[in-house]
């Protein structure tokens, strides 16, 4: 008798299947099903059981017969043979698989034998792989070594078909080849089934939060210059602005709009359940000064140091989850009302060695004048000849340099005229390119090595990183190291370990105060030299009194860009390591008690110098470095200079030590014979430790070199005085003032702030339908001492989730595949952790006078300041359609945030203008949508989608603060009831007069230019121009694969907001138009100004006037006056105007990518990219070079940061 070839190939499956291990046929599952076809059931157990399923589709298919399933507990062969009893079908399980096969024959073809091995994209062997031979019921698992052996039929067309959970289905055509090494890439989808809020692992079906998640290598953005950069646009929700291109910059990120005025908006930050703190104690733009944004050595100081995401390499992050409402964040409390950023690092695996090395190489071209609206230096000569021609009074300038100084050089008979023409020919002809001069072609380099290993029950993940960034801007440079090693041991069905360490150092180098170069690139007249030192101000070395009259001797002081980089800097270090465990007990099949200890430590040492050969220094010195003094001055420079050697050290150092403590209980059952039942609580108590100990000072007589010394003269200034009077008393009388200053000053930092908690979840799904989650957490705070009554503040959140497509009425379309419906609601709380309920006071150094130590009073008490509230609800929406090829998310939010802190005008007698108290109120709504787009997927081709958009409007409800002065309106911190935080206001421009140029406004003009006098309130003469933070925000990413060739594109894009230019001529310090000196470039924006009457009509920039107009005599009571100065100018106004608004809405493109994936003998991939990154940006044209991003709206001069760089960038992964 001859046995049917499929009879032969079942039988030899069968004889296989002996082997089945008895720890797969133990596996026991709970199911409940109701009237569902067979191959729903079979996909639920799949779901369930996490095993592969090997069937052909119209088997499972054609029976159409559907059942109800019941079982809890019960063995997954009983299960199965349940389902197929009476069907024309059979099973087998073999380790992690399932076979079903049909019961009848075919003949059996001529076979070859095909081998292989299975990986994923980072190399790591995948045992358990399922492999079918496709358009038959032919397959086979790859062993624990993820190799495979499978007999194919000769001369077919065949195509294997690989499959494992958690990654894509790869489809393999066969050659002729015999061997083959198929590379597993993970699927996002299987990813996202399980959300990781740092407390809990939940199922996605059971979470009811609104959360964004993405992968690691989706991310991933050679040349970024932070973490923040690589995912700006990639999570629906959370909004992220990049105000500088600095090395060492960082963005600023918010959540869902704005929920504190004075406290820190940014989100919460966790790493593998740890919060991640900065090692600054206070908001990073500061650090003695608690609530001072406007200190400018501080400000140089943050551009480079970093943040709390700093140290983290993304080639070990796994995922990014973004937790955004109040159900999602609720189980961190206090510290999560601005949202929560979950990263979670990558593991170990029980698997074969594996080693993946990845090496970046990124270009910054040298940046161009291209898009500056400034003069060439034909343009600017011109300019200079046209404003003495018109007789406009030119401010002292440089007798050296420039047009200005050739002029000045004839008219004094120093000079020929044609010496004179030829001078000014020079000058038109020099164009420095500043930008080249102060730029370089830079070269960065990225390394990083990792390892994977593990056996018996034990896992361990290690990596090594190099990370060398270099600046197109010469002084800008960053240096990192990292390393992990995350750790997991099974030594027991009972009990698990799982450890991380980690750690990084960076040593990043950027520049002194006031020190930009490519501010100084955009403002300094290209008529200038790059080698060239020219004055710039004058220096007083020494006041005295002669005759009854005060007489003082000035020093020129000289200034050259590049020197000054030499002999200033900007050095940051910042290192830290984290510890953290995690003890996990299994008592019961569905109980655990978790403990987690952790420990971080992290330093930062920060130096801003200035050497004594810097125009800084010279500056106090009263002198340039080496100058030819007199004898007699000479002498004197001990008494009478404030620094007479050495430079100056402006240093912090700060250490931060992290202890957090977390036990947890965690319980999981099911149970239901007719319906299915899903119980989850978790219970667990936290505390959490943060001392800081730092110090910031100011040292005089720095001497940078190898030794850094410091030249010390604790003298007091009337020591040096009657120092000066007993040795020089020819001079007369010595100003004290003149050599009072600060030799040595230290503040001194040490703040501990103590947090305990206790937190619960409870989570109930009925029948895979209908979930329903309550979040409670009660936080302690030691920030309010012994005010009991808020010292506590309870936080909870409520949620439910309705998964429509398990109903049984839901309409069963191809079209239609999932509907869930999600809603919560809750309360959460803020501390603002500048700001103390306690009095505040700082130890002052002695008195110069009385010699006696004192202390300053900082802020007054306030004995009922408490917490800011959030109350917030949600409401989402996600669909799945067209075979899960297109997926959409939908939420809408509203937040009420009551009990802000604000600054309140307080009288005067108090001894402080302003306190704090809790009197705002703010109130945000917003839209968000997520498309997640498939349209193409085939063997060589396929194309993917993904768009998130992000609505948000936040109203500013009660502030109770009086109305501010013009800067604050037209700059955008007005905080103003009914209108959004970052709103700001404008003068209307109508146009420009035709008698003189002179820019006129509504409401203070008359038509025809004659003035008016007025009465009422400031906002009678402004018009709102809108928000200067975007309304909309949100991302486009778009991948096309062509067999082994990956396009990859990423855009971000901010709308509806508006941005004020930069001031076409700047202001000087009182608010008067200041005429470009001879050392300064100017704006092409001056070459269309007003020149003679009937220009208004074809221009709208002003003329250069002979003078600016002091328009407050007009307006009552000063109402327009400009800080401390009573006087409103007319042209400092036009800066302000609604003619110096622009919208700044933008779409940029972060990086466009191409890989291809290829491999050699011994290498399993070799994966091969280039990258551009911030490519090109859409943006309003009259934007010119500046950038949409930088939130400054400074009306008076240049915005002071450096825009982000065009990167190219080269890339190479091998894995072994």
């Amino acid at each position: 008798m001859v046995m049917g070839a499929r009879k032969f190939i079942l039988l030899t499956i069968f004889v296989v299947l002996l082997g089945t291990s008895r720890e797969a046929w133990a596996q026991k599952i709970s199911i409940h099903m109701n009237n569902a076809t067979l191959e729903e059931v079979l996909k639920k157990i799949k779901k369930k059981t996490k095993y592969d399923m090997m069937y052909q589709m119209k088997d499972v298919k054609e029976i159409d017969s559907r059942q109800s399933v019941h079982f809890d507990e019960t063995e997954l062969q009983e299960v199965l043979a349940f389902c197929l009893q009476g069907l024309p079908l059979d099973f087998h399980i073999y380790n992690q698989t399932i076979i079903i096969t049909k019961k009848n024959t075919v003949p059996l073809p001529a076979m070859r034998t095909i081998k292989g091995v299975i990986r994923d994209e980072d190399g790591i062997i995948l045992p358990s792989a399922t492999i079918l031979v496709k358009g038959s019921s032919r397959g086979t698992i790859s062993d624990k070594n993820g190799q495979f052996s499978i007999r194919i039929p000769e001369g077919e067309n065949t195509i294997l078909i690989t499959s494992y959970v958690g990654k894509k289905t790869c489809y393999t055509p066969i050659t002729q080849d015999n061997s083959y090494t198929i590379t597993l890439l993970t699927d996002v989808s299987e990813v996202e089934d399980v959300i990781v809020n740092g407390y809990q692992v939940i199922a996605k079906n059971e979470m009811t939060g609104a959360t964004s998640t993405v992968n690691a290598k989706d991310i991933r953005t050679p040349g970024a210059t932070s973490l923040e950069a690589a995912f700006q646009g990639a999570l629906n929700g959370l909004e992220i602005m990049i105000p500088s291109g600095n090395i060492g910059s960082t963005g600023r990120m918010k959540v869902r709009g704005t929920s504190t005025i004075i406290g820190n908006p940014e989100p919460l930050i966790v790493v593998d359940g740890i919060i991640r703190e900065n090692i600054w104690p206070f908001d990073r733009n500061t650090l003695y000064d608690l609530l001072n944004e406007n200190d400018l050595s501080n400000s140089a100081r943050s551009s480079i140091m970093g943040n709390n995401l700093s140290g983290i390499n993304v080639d070990d992050i796994a995922s990014i989850t973004l937790l955004k409402d109040v159900s999602a964040t609720a189980i961190y409390g206090i510290r999560a009302s601005n949202g929560v950023i979950v990263i979670t690092t990558k593991q170990g695996h029980s698997t074969r060695p594996g080693v993946r090395f990845r090496s970046d190489i990124t270009f910054s071209p040298v940046p161009t004048y291209h898009n500056a609206k400034v003069m060439n230096s034909a343009q600017r000569v011109e300019l200079s000849k046209e404003m003495i021609e018109a007789g406009i009074p030119i401010p002292s300038f440089p007798e050296e340099i420039g047009y200005e100084a050739a002029y000045l050089k004839m008219i004094n008979k120093e000079i020929s005229y044609t010496e004179f023409n030829e001078e000014v020919t020079r000058l038109e002809q020099t164009n420095t390119d500043w930008f080249k001069a102060l730029g370089r072609t830079a070269i960065s380099q990225n390394y990083h090595v990792s390892f994977n290993s593990g056996k018996d029950g034990m896992a361990y993940y290690s990596s090594f990183g190099y990370r060398k960034e270099n600046s197109a801007y010469v002084g800008n440079d960053r240096e990192t190291f990292t390393g992990m090693l995350n750790f997991n041991y099974n030594s027991s069905p009972k009990f698990k370990i799982a450890v991380n360490l980690s750690g990084y150092h960076i040593t990043t180098s950027g520049y002194y105060t006031g020190i930009n170069p490519e501010q100084y690139a955009l403002t300094t007249s290209r008529t200038i030299t790059s080698d060239q030192f020219y004055t710039k101000g004058k220096a007083t070395l020494l006041s005295y009194r002669k005759n009854g009259t005060y007489q003082s001797v000035r020093n020129r002081v000289h200034f050259n860009m590049l020197h000054e980089l030499r002999h200033t800097g900007n050095d940051n270090k910042t290192s830290e390591v984290n510890l953290n465990a995690q003890f996990t007990w299994n008592l019961l099949p569905y109980l655990n008690i978790s403990v987690t200890p952790a420990y971080s430590q992290g330093t930062n040492d920060s130096q801003l110098w200035a050497d004594a050969q810097s125009w800084n220094v010279a500056q106090l010195r009263g002198c340039d470095y080496n100058a030819t003094l007199s004898e007699e001055i000479q002498n004197l420079m001990e008494y009478i200079s404030p620094l007479p050697t050495g430079g100056i050290l402006d240093y912090t150092r700060n250490t931060r030590r992290s202890l957090t403590v977390k036990g947890q209980i965690n319980f999981r059952k099911t149970w239901g014979e007719e319906t299915f039942h899903s119980v989850t609580a978790t219970l667990g108590v936290e505390t959490r430790k943060n001392k800081y100990d730092g110090k910031q000072g100011i040292e005089w007589g720095y001497a940078r070199g190898k030794r850094n010394t410091l030249l010390h003269d604790y003298r007091s200034p009337s020591d040096k005085f009657q120092q000066v009077q007993e040795q020089f008393p020819g001079i007369g009388l010595v100003e004290s003032s003149d050599i009072s200053q600060t030799e040595h000053d230290m503040t001194l930092v040490d703040r501990v702030e103590n947090t305990f908690s206790e937190y619960g979840t409870i989570g109930y799904t009925y029948d895979s339908r209908y979930t329903i989650c309550i979040n409670v957490r009660n936080d302690a705070s030691n920030r309010f001492g012994e005010h009991t009554n808020n010292r506590f503040y309870p936080v909870w959140s409520t949620g439910v989730r309705w998964d429509m497509h398990q109903e049984k009425w839901y309409p069963a379309k191809p079209w239609l595949n999932a509907s869930t419906l999600r809603v919560s609601y809750g309360k959460q709380g803020n501390v603002v952790a500048n700001v103390s309920p306690k009095t505040l006071v700082s130890h002052v150094p002695s008195d110069p006078i009385t010699n006696e130590s004192y202390l300053q009073l900082e802020q007054l008490p306030n004995p009922n300041l408490k917490w800011e509230k959030t109350l917030s609800w949600n409401v989402g929406i996600d669909l799945s359609l067209f075979q899960n090829n297109m997926e959409i998310s939908f939420d809408y939010y509203k937040k009420e945030t009551s009990d802000i802190v604000v600054e309140k005008e307080i009288p005067i007698e108090n001894g402080f203008r302003k306190m704090y108290i809790n009197s705002g109120a703010i109130d945000s709504e917003g839209y968000e949508l997520q498309v997640k787009l498939s349209p193409l997927s085939t063997r060589d081709w396929s194309w993917t989608v993904n768009f998130t958009a992000a609505y948000m409007k936040d109203i500013l409800k009660r502030s109770y603060t009086d109305e501010p002065a013009l800067e604050r309106f037209t700059n955008g911190n007005a905080a103003l009831d009914g209108f959004p935080v970052s709103g700001f206001w404008s003068i209307p421009f109508i146009g420009l007069s035709p008698k003189n140029g002179a820019p006129l406004f509504a409401v203070m003009d008359q038509v025809g230019g004659e003035m008016q006098k007025v009465s009422g309130s400031l906002l009678d003469y402004l018009v709102y121009s809108g928000d200067s933070e975007p309304r909309v925000s949100g991302g486009i990413s778009t991948t096309v694969r062509y067999k082994r060739f990956t396009l990859n594109a990423m855009f971000n894009y901010q709308l509806g907001h508006y941005k004020r230019l930069n001031p076409f001529i700047t202001s000087s310090n009182n608010g008067m138009l200041s005429i470009p000196g001879a050392d300064m470039n100017a704006s092409t924006e001056l070459l269309t100004r007003w020149q003679q009457p009937g220009d208004e009509t074809h221009t709208r920039i002003p003329a250069l006037s002979t003078r600016d107009e002091d328009v407050s005599q007009y307006l009552p009571d000063n109402s327009l006056s400009l800080g401390n100065y009573d006087a409103v100018y007319r042209y400092s106004l036009y800066n302000r105007s609604t003619e110096r608004v622009v919208s700044a809405s933008h779409l940029r493109c972060n990086r466009i990518s191409l890989n291809y994936q290829t491999r050699i003998p011994r290498i399993t991939e070799i994966n091969l990219g280039i990258t551009v990154t911030n490519p090109f940006i859409i943006k309003n044209r009259r934007l010119g070079d500046q950038d949409p991003e930088v939130m400054s709206m400074n009306a008076d001069s240049y915005t002071p940061t450096m825009k982000r760089q065009q990167n190219y960038s080269i890339s190479a992964e091998f894995i072994f």
